[in-house]
């Protein structure tokens, strides 16, 4: 079936326009006549040699054989053998036809028709057009000798000195160097595999140009953008629109994206999401950068950690969080300065937290403050024991506290050297005090409070209920005693060092934003 032809005329190309590439590729359809803007002045094609001439009349046509060689304007041709149409300044060439613009540009095909008042040349069948920079093989090519454009359909191969380009369609805009590209695109380099719904390149720069929906594939990493740009010299990218990478269990997105394939660093601005798969970890913020070949990564501006859990996630937001390595190779992920974590069960504050995925604990330093089940826990160091993201103990280093909150001037206290507490279903339910124990608690009776109790023991396990003390075992012999209400002083209601730090505690996601 002959393809239907329509008229595109290149009036003021704007190349270095994205949003008038993209309209003009959708108006450029299955067009084979590209007609000049600008009105050029008619010449007559001249024949310059033929082995053998005959007229033929009866079809208002000569037929020219063996070694026919023939000029126009700047361009030379010559072929096996071709038809000249008499006073229509058109020519149908036949057999080894090549075609010569300005000593430059060369067309070889298997056969041609060529205008002479239009200057468009048709080429079909082992079509081949070479410039001092490209190689361009198809089967179908309509190049217009004025304008210098050069269009293909039914696939195309473009090579370079640094990659193949493979498509369904395309244009080359041979004066300003310039191709673009639709359907089915695909780019091949050493580094990398690229597939594309519409690009534009460079052929000078080597400078890729994404216009549509692209993937690029290269080291175990994955880019995929619908706006931006490559060049295949540098492996820089720059991307603007709906960005995704992904590497190994990691993916990412961000609202732009700029990646060095050379010296493995990224960095990724606005609405950023990064995503462990593996160990369902969730990293966000508005600024982001991943260096040393994927060993450091860093992320700021309203930066926040989630560790997905269930049936609650935790939300860790610090002025930076970064990924790094271990020695072994593990990732080590941290949170640093005005570090504040919330999930409905566990909150709190420090200055840093450390989480190295290998051996699932979470490090809390620099006056950490943990509140869970209602207590509030402080320790010089906080270690959070995890599976599957969910704490099962906390281990509380050096001059550990749990205070409980009873009313306004009631609280329950647990002092040691070093505590751990257990946690299932989300809850505290065991205290183990290891070393110089003291416990200040009001015991009740059905509801009703019947006094205080303070005593000493080196070695204390507390069993907690309903967010209560239920039951608390001295592992050696305890010193102290149950006093009724009414005999106690106001100062002999805390313990020494009791600090209650209510006023830091995040009572949602969003305050753990709040210094």
């Amino acid at each position: 079936m002959k393809k239907k032809l329509k008229i595109f005329s290149p009036v003021s190309f704007r190349l270095f326009d994205r949003q008038w590439i993209k309209n003009s590729l959708l108006l450029i359809c299955l067009t084979g006549m590209i007609v000049p803007a600008v009105a050029q002045q008619k010449t007559t094609i001249r024949i310059l040699h033929a082995d053998f001439y005959k007229p033929e009349t009866d079809q208002g046509r000569n037929k020219l054989i063996g070694n026919v060689k023939l000029k126009h304007e700047d361009m030379l041709m010559d072929c096996d053998s071709l038809y000249q149409y008499a006073d229509s300044n058109y020519i149908e060439a036949f057999g080894n036809v090549h075609a010569v613009q300005n000593d430059t540009l060369n067309l070889w095909g298997d056969f041609m028709t060529y205008n002479g008042n239009s200057q468009l040349a048709k080429v079909r069948n082992n079509v081949v057009l070479k410039d001092p920079e490209i190689t361009l093989t198809t089967d179908f090519l309509d190049y217009n000798a004025f304008t210098k454009i050069g269009y293909y359909f039914n696939k195309g191969t473009i090579k370079d000195s640094v990659t193949t380009l493979i498509s369904d369609e395309g244009y080359y805009f041979t004066q300003d160097d310039q191709m673009f590209f639709k359907d089915s695109v695909k780019v091949y380099t050493q580094g990398y595999e690229l597939y594309s719904d519409t690009m534009k390149y460079h052929t000078v720069t080597k400078i890729i140009s994404i216009l549509g929906p692209t993937t690029i594939y290269g080291d175990n990493r994955t880019l995929y953008s619908e706006d931006g740009w490559y060049n295949s010299l540098t492996a820089h990218a720059e991307l603007y629109k709906n960005n995704k990478i992904t590497y190994n269990e990691f993916w990412g997105k961000a609202d732009t994206m700029y990646v060095d394939s050379v010296s493995n660093t990224a960095i990724l601005k606005n609405n950023l999401h990064l995503y462990d798969t593996v160990n369902n970890i969730i990293v966000e913020g508005n600024y982001g950068e991943v260096l040393k070949n994927n060993d450091y990564a860093y992320v700021v501006d309203q930066a926040v950690l989630t560790l997905v859990g269930n049936p609650d996630s935790l939300f860790v937001h610090g002025d930076t969080l970064s990924v790094s390595k271990d020695t072994a190779g593990n990732n080590v992920l941290k949170a640093y300065y005005h570090t504040k974590f919330f999930s409905p069960q566990l909150q709190g504050v420090c200055d840093s937290m450390a989480f190295p995925v290998a051996d699932s604990t979470v490090y809390l330093s620099g006056s950490p403050i943990v509140w869970a089940s209602g207590n509030q826990m402080t320790a010089t160091a906080i270690d959070m024991l995890m599976n599957n993201n969910v704490i099962q103990e906390f281990h509380l280093n050096d001059k550990a506290m749990i205070i409980n909150q009873l009313d306004t001037i009631k609280f329950n206290q647990i002092k040691g050297r070093n505590m751990i507490g257990h946690m299932k279903n989300n809850e505290l339910y065991l205290v183990d005090v290891d070393g110089n124990g003291e416990t200040l608690y009001y015991p009740d009776d059905k509801g009703v409070i019947i006094g205080m109790n303070k005593a000493l023991s080196s070695y204390i396990k507390i069993f907690i209920e309903n967010r209560k003390v239920k039951d608390i075992i001295f592992i050696k012999k305890p010193e102290g005693q149950l006093n009724p209400l009414f005999l106690i002083e106001p100062q002999e209601m805390k313990l020494r060092d009791f600090q209650w730090h209510i006023e830091k505690k995040p009572l949602q996601k969003e305050d753990i934003f709040l210094k």
